[in-house]
Order: structure tokens, then C-alpha cells, then sequence
């Protein structure tokens, strides 16, 4: 079932017509992962791949939940001081 790979968000499940598909309905339980691949691919607004989809359609690794024992933060920069250099005093000469 595509629903396990991909989730259908903002709409309601039905008739969708696709630029790059056509009509595309999103009611039916057997529609083609390659048809989903290829919308997902092509930034369909719509779907949300799911973990199981990324796992099995990527090869990504599923994300674990443990956090970290310690989160360092990175150090920040040091501030520099640049100031401009003034000629002498200046004279307007006509």
C-alpha cells in the first residue's frame, strides 16, 4: 500500500490532476510507487515520504530518536575592533 511510503497532505484523498501524471487518484490503495517516486521527485506539494519510504525507496537509515548525552554549541567569533585611520586635520584650501 503507498500509504506505508508516502503521505498525502493538505488534500483530501482523491482525484488530483498532475502536471507531470495527469489525473492521479489518490483514493485508490494500489497506485504505483514509481508514479509517487516521480511526483515526490519533482517537488509535489503534496506528499510527505514517510520513514519507511525513505528507508526503502533511498536506502536512508531510519532516524533514532535517542538525543545525545552532550550537545555542544559551537564557539562563537571573537569580535575585532577595525577602526579607520584619520589623516591630520583637514583644511579646505581654495
Amino acid at each position: 500500500m503507498w500509504t506505508d511510503y508516502f503521505k498525502l497532505i493538505r488534500l483530501k484523498p482523491g482525484k488530483v490532476i498532475t502536471f507531470l501524471c495527469g489525473e492521479v487518484d489518490f483514493s485508490k490503495p494500489n497506485l504505483s510507487l514509481e508514479v509517487l517516486k516521480e511526483l515526490w521527485e519533482s517537488d509535489f506539494p503534496y506528499l510527505q515520504i514517510t520513514e519507511l519510504g525513505k528507508k526503502e525507496l533511498y536506502g536512508v537509515p531510519e532516524n533514532n530518536s535517542e538525543k545525545p548525552d552532550k550537545f555542544e554549541t559551537p564557539e562563537k567569533p571573537k569580535l575585532v575592533k577595525v577602526g579607520l585611520k584619520r589623516s591630520g586635520s583637514k583644511k579646505n584650501s581654495v
